[in-house]
């Protein structure tokens, strides 16, 4: 399976248990071992929803489990083989939310970033 710009996958690769990530790397770099993800978190929450550089989303929406941000100053790669690819994305970012996303990560970047 080549993930998808915008899919929310579980991720394994940390100790304290799967945490969701967003795909942001373009469909054809997605092809090698690697992705280029955005994580997700609920930590401190009521503060960086405000935040430029987080996006809020409400608990079951896109399939997110909880109430969280994507916080886009953790832009990451990661190996492929630590999402959950046989079960396929727990959801997908619809092209709106994917632009705040793309917007966010040019904050952190100091750049203006339009999804193409």
């Amino acid at each position: 399976m080549v993930p998808r710009p915008g899919e929310i996958f579980w991720e394994y690769l940390r100790d304290d248990g799967p945490h969701p990530v967003v795909v942001v790397s373009r469909e054809e770099l997605n092809r090698g071992d690697y992705v280029v993800c955005v994580m997700f978190t609920s930590g401190k929450l009521e503060t960086r929803r405000h935040l430029a550089n987080c996006l809020p989303f409400r608990a079951g929406q896109y399939g997110l489990p909880k109430n969280c941000v994507a916080q886009s100053e953790s832009i990451t790669y990661i190996d492929k083989s630590y999402l959950d690819l046989e079960t396929g994305p727990i959801g997908a970012l619809d092209p709106e939310a994917m632009r705040d996303l793309t917007r966010a990560i040019g904050y952190v970047i100091s750049a203006e970033c339009e999804p193409v």
